[in-house]
């Protein structure tokens, strides 16, 4: 099998190294798409080559906004499960950013703006994102998170998502201060099995080993 990850906003293909170094353990193909944050049609397209690359049966986990990219980039492609780690994953005539508005969090005290698009104040990253990760561990990251586009940023196809012709799974995690649970959960309706872990938004940081067993069916 061979597995696609897809990561979420104002972070990188590196988010993923100690998952990847998981599956590569187990003898499973892995890539970790870099999106390009130049736009979302970009973004999808970008994880529709890496899938396409999978080949057939792959399967795809997409965190955060990573769930709304995979939504788009796996249509039509013969993928055989896709996996919705504390992600985005709305119907066509939903809107897909207002989980992220529902409930208060601690995302929006984090997020700034630099230079017209959207970053992270690196005072709160940790609050949002990493409570269950050590301090080097977060240290390390804060240089490394990116800017996404902001607002007036071109839309979001939402249009036929992939969730609707293929099995998929969505992780719940229930500590979450960047997507709270409930809105979560209320999107996890779509998913074909709902699973919950007591974590924070970034499992791939502290817990690589549980999602490896997640992708695998290990």
């Amino acid at each position: 099998m061979n597995v696609v990850l897809v990561h979420g906003a104002w972070h990188g293909a590196w988010a993923w190294d100690g998952v990847v170094a998981e599956l590569e353990a187990r003898g499973v193909g892995v890539e970790a798409v870099e999106l390009p944050f130049t736009g979302f049609g970009d973004d999808a397209a970008a994880a529709a080559a890496a899938i396409d690359r999978a080949g057939p049966d792959a399967v795809v986990c997409g965190h955060s906004y990573g769930g709304l990219v995979i939504s788009a980039a796996a249509r039509g492609l013969p993928v055989s499960r896709l996996v919705y780690l504390c992600a985005l994953m709305s119907d066509e005539d939903e809107k897909p950013f207002a989980a992220m508005t529902s409930h208060r969090t601690a995302l929006r005290d984090a997020m700034i703006d630099v230079d017209g698009r959207s970053g992270i104040d690196p005072d709160h990253a940790r609050a949002a994102f990493y409570a269950d990760a050590d301090d080097d561990v977060v240290a390390a990251i804060l240089p490394r998170l990116r800017t996404i586009p902001g607002r007036g940023a071109p839309p979001i196809d939402g249009t036929d998502p992939a969730w609707r012709h293929v099995p998929s799974t969505y992780v719940v995690c229930t500590r979450d201060q960047a997507l709270h649970p409930d809105a979560q959960r209320h999107m996890a309706r779509h998913a074909t099995e709902v699973v919950e872990w007591d974590a924070d938004h970034s499992p791939f940081l502290t817990r690589p080993g549980l999602l490896a067993d997640l992708l695998t069916g290990g």
